[in-house]
């Protein structure tokens, strides 16, 4: 037998629950406990006496009891509680492509070197940024997703702090990949609300240096699915020394640039969406600060509590009624002998 489930209780080795039956011998009379007397009419009534060998009985029981529930490894079983708190149910869609492991240029210099030994990377300062971003919001359900040429979960939706600060580190193994299908991962990271209750605000939060060219059908999927699952999006957008600010994306002259074209089919959207641009460390900081004060609405979630193990408890009890009844007894032999 490996366990045993009852409700509200579990049992780790629960053939030690035959045990039980020996909590019963206590009610069984001892013949060394008797004392004879010839006539007892003489006697005035012990109740006292009466309720103190009851209070006895029940102390053995006790101890035997609570001693073979904690050896049957008694245990609160793991449970799903549901909570309501202020947060966002956000998925983190993270660029893992190779421009993600150079370094954000000094815009003070006019024609930066490319140094692909400088730092910070702008993998590591999303990191840093992202893993603060997630550490202040304890009420938030987080997913994220990696991609470049493809897309991959990382972590599925949950509240678990040390899950999450351990997925964003993951961002940093390894290096990053040639291409960059955004099309692709947005619809997959889209997609990982289909399944789930709408209990609250959703938020897809990209974090990417660059765009890519998105067909017609991609966009139209995205859009479609954006809407049915009210995706709020918010996109952090690492820039490059040679790329075009946000900002400019009106100017005819950056049409064909990715990113301005990404830019403008996102604000074309139906549903929220904003962007934000990040050309050093502190402004991804700023970025990061701007997109935690949105989306505090409240929000119903899932939480798991742990198992908790009762059978240390159990002991104490015992252990407690032993030393209760070895004290009532020493002074029953006390008060014997000094008779």
């Amino acid at each position: 037998m490996s366990g045993l489930t009852l409700p509200g209780l579990t049992f780790s080795q629960p053939w030690w629950l035959l045990g039980l039956l020996l909590a019963l011998l206590p009610l069984w009379g001892r013949r060394e406990d008797e004392q004879v007397f010839a006539w007892t009419d003489w006697l005035p009534p012990d109740r006292l006496g009466k309720w103190r060998a009851r209070l006895e009985k029940a102390l053995a029981m006790l101890a035997i009891a609570a001693s073979m529930l904690g050896l049957a490894g008694i245990a609160s079983p793991e449970t799903t509680v549901e909570r309501v708190g202020s947060g966002a149910e956000i998925l983190v869609l993270l660029d893992r492509s190779a421009s993600m492991d150079d370094a954000l240029p000094d815009r003070s210099i006019k024609t930066p070197l490319v140094d692909k030994w400088a730092e910070p990377k702008k993998r590591k300062i999303a990191r840093k940024a992202l893993a603060e971003f997630a550490a202040g919001r304890t009420n938030d359900v987080f997913g994220m997703m990696m991609f470049s040429e493809n897309q991959f979960q990382v972590i599925p939706f949950n509240m678990r702090p040390d899950v999450i600060q351990g997925a964003i580190q993951a961002g940093g193994v390894g290096s990053g990949l040639g291409n960059t299908d955004v099309g692709g991962a947005m619809l997959a990271a889209s997609s990982r609300f289909d399944d789930r209750p709408n209990t609250g605000s959703r938020i897809i939060l990209l974090v990417s240096d660059g765009g890519a060219q998105i067909t017609e059908s991609v966009r139209r999927q995205i859009a479609e699915s954006l809407k049915r699952n009210r995706i709020t999006l918010y996109w952090i957008y690492l820039r490059s020394y040679n790329q075009p600010g946000l900002a400019q994306s009106n100017s005819p002259e950056y049409d064909s640039n990715a990113e301005v074209q990404m830019h403008r089919f996102f604000s074309s959207l139906a549903t929220p969406y904003r962007a934000f641009e990040a050309e050093d460390q502190a402004s991804m900081q700023r970025a990061i600060e701007a997109v935690g004060q949105q989306q505090m609405l409240p929000i119903t979630y899932q939480q798991r509590l742990p198992s908790v193990d009762r059978a240390a408890l159990c002991f104490v009890i015992a252990a407690a009624s032993c030393a209760a009844l070895l004290l009532m007894r020493s002074r029953n032999l006390t008060a014997f002998e000094a008779a």
